[in-house]
């Protein structure tokens, strides 16, 4: 049920439904999910942004960026997107790809001497981009190494340092050790640093403006708080830095591991969502071949490695889950990607439309509950209002 050539007026009715139910719709609207959570203390705030491949439809907003400020959210608030980014890397390869710069089935050791060893020479681009490769992110995860520790190149050395999880290929295994390896190949075959060709790239051409490694003093003023749900004192408690990024957010003599260092507004992640929608193309201009497209967002998983992939308990709407290419994709088509702070961009390519949910959060159970809400509550929406439409 695309939107093709409906009545804009349709549009604006799916935005006015989003905030205020209606005696005939009994999907619940985005502040009804949400203000609940934030008035008994479980969240702090969610914005969210719902769009076509032209239109920004919604942008309802709930909670505060800071508990003790009661600073409220706004349409720029800064948002740590974690592994929301990794999208991004994969869209930055496939760049390369479509310029026949890079084939996604070469062996790693083509680009990263490095990866020569007959273990690691099994590693191709696709399986950086599949979550397949079986590249170690930790050699100790009680004794985690900081994502912010060094130079792209010094880091991709401590991944071959480390033992490979599982022979490559055969078993889905989640890890930044892909992506920031697939990133250090980007800069090898760009010849460029991996922030600067994403910026130059992509970030920039999109009019991207507040999406970055590194966020100016004007962006961190702006920056959101990340809270946790503390078990011990009930109650939510501004995340330990150290958990997520160490160093200071903008200071660029650190390197920030890219598989989940982008900052990031709702207003800039719509447009990266509206260019999948448009299957690699926005406001006129191509960024990615829609067979690109169509690579990153289809399952590119062995039924042996799908047979590994964790599914989310209960009725999620995406399960069973594969993996494309730094997107995760639903037994629906729908294709998403979130971060560990509760960011996520959400992509129903059969209906046309998309969604973005901004929360900064370590994930539990109420947020999972409160995803599982607004998936259904905005798909709802849009069925009944596109069938009512004229």
């Amino acid at each position: 049920m695309k939107l093709a050539k409906k009545s804009w007026s349709s549009v604006l009715a799916l935005g006015a439904a989003l905030f205020s139910a209606t005696a005939q719709s009994q999907a619940p609207t985005f502040h009804e999910v949400v203000e609940p959570q934030v008035d008994n203390g479980r969240m702090a705030g969610a914005a969210g942004v719902m769009v076509t491949a032209n239109e920004v439809l919604a942008f309802p907003m709930v909670g505060y960026s800071n508990l003790v400020t009661k600073k409220p959210l706004a349409r720029d608030t800064v948002y740590w997107i974690a592994s929301t980014t990794k999208p991004f890397i994969a869209a930055a390869v496939m760049m390369l790809v479509d310029e026949g710069k890079l084939r996604l089935d070469d062996p790693v050791a083509k680009y990263l001497p490095e990866f020569a060893p007959k273990a690691l020479s099994a590693v191709t681009v696709r399986m950086l981009l599949n979550q397949t490769s079986g590249l170690s992110y930790y050699a100790d995860p009680a004794k985690p190494t900081p994502t912010d520790c060094c130079s792209l190149a010094d880091e991709v050395k401590r991944f071959v340092s480390l033992p490979l999880e599982h022979e490559p290929g055969r078993k889905f295994a989640y890890s930044n050790a892909g992506s920031d390896t697939a990133a250090r190949v980007v800069e090898v075959v760009s010849g460029k640093d991996f922030e600067a060709f994403l910026d130059e790239r992509l970030l920039q051409p999109l009019g991207m403006k507040d999406t970055t490694f590194f966020p100016n003093e004007e962006q961190l003023a702006r920056l959101a708080t990340t809270y946790w749900f503390s078990p011990a004192e009930q109650k939510l408690v501004p995340a330990p830095q150290e958990v997520f990024i160490t160093a200071p957010y903008g200071d660029r003599k650190v390197r920030h591991a890219p598989g989940g260092g982008l900052f990031s507004t709702g207003d800039d992640l719509a447009k990266f969502a509206q260019l999948f929608l448009g299957k690699g193309q926005f406001q006129g201009r191509r960024y990615l071949s829609e067979t690109a497209v169509a690579d990153m967002t289809r399952n590119q998983l062995s039924p042996e490695a799908f047979a590994t992939v964790p599914q989310p308990p209960g009725d999620d709407p995406d399960v069973p889950a594969g993996y494309g290419l730094g997107w995760g994709v639903g037994a629906t088509g729908a294709y998403f990607h979130p971060g560990v702070a509760s960011t996520d961009i959400r992509i129903d390519p059969e209906r046309g439309y998309a969604t973005v949910a901004l929360i900064q959060q370590a994930g539990d159970e109420t947020l999972l509950s409160v995803r599982r809400q607004l998936i259904d509550a905005a798909r709802r929406h849009w069925d009944q209002t596109m069938n009512q439409s004229p």
